[in-house]
């Protein structure tokens, strides 16, 4: 190869724009502003009364800027959502999965799970999805696959982990690790989501996880 064909530029990158790190990280910024602030709008005046004029305005910036970034109020709530899940689902998951002690495993994500799921954050977008998903399916949607969907599964591949290696017997991973999410959040979650009565003290949501890994363990340990 000659050296003047080695230093070639293919026609196809000839006056192409190649990305720009600092606009880039611009336009990422602003993407994160218009979330939180969207976020804030859709839990203070519910999804059906928000706009895309009204978080354009709180944004500071015309309705057409807000399209070049989300192209409808579904995708806008769905982004938000997904924001909120990603976030909490990395704290969540911070942890080793490949131990081979299941009961120890189960109460230390028992105790990260019911936290998050009965903190102000996650109550406050569920009470909004819980409130509008029979007019609106495409929240509870939105909500249900970045949510449950997406964040149990990591539990569910340490199901199989456990089951292939012997750790826990049964045949169905991914509905193990809902119940092992339902037995957590037993008679604290729907209590807090109604706002019946006083937030539950430290003591009686280690109680709650230390009684849903027995139960769990009673189900399904070897």
């Amino acid at each position: 190869m000659t050296a003047s064909a080695a230093n070639a530029v293919p026609d196809a990158i000839k006056g192409a724009e190649l990305p720009n790190p600092v606009q880039s990280a611009a336009r990422d910024a602003r993407r994160q502003s218009i979330l939180a602030i969207a976020r804030e709008v859709f839990l203070r005046e519910g999804y059906a009364a928000t706009s895309m004029s009204a978080i354009a305005a709180k944004v500071g910036g015309s309705k057409g800027t807000l399209y070049n970034y989300f192209p409808s109020k579904e995708a806008l709530f769905a982004a938000v959502v997904q924001h909120q899940c990603a976030q909490d689902q990395a704290e969540l998951w911070d942890m080793n999965l490949e131990t081979d002690n299941v009961a120890e495993t189960m109460t230390l994500l028992g105790r990260r799970v019911l936290k998050l799921m009965l903190s102000d954050e996650v109550l406050a977008i569920h009470r909004l999805v819980v409130a509008e998903c029979t007019r609106f399916p495409e929240i509870g949607e939105a909500l249900y696959d970045a949510g449950p969907r997406q964040g149990k599964r990591p539990l569910i591949r340490y199901m199989t982990h456990c089951i292939e290696k012997g750790l826990l017997k049964g045949d169905d991973p991914e509905r193990m690790a809902f119940q092992a999410g339902e037995l957590v959040m037993a008679g604290l979650y729907r209590r807090r989501l109604w706002n019946v009565g006083p937030a539950p003290t430290e003591a009686e949501m280690e109680a709650n996880v230390q009684a849903a890994v027995r139960v769990f363990m009673a189900a399904y340990g070897v």
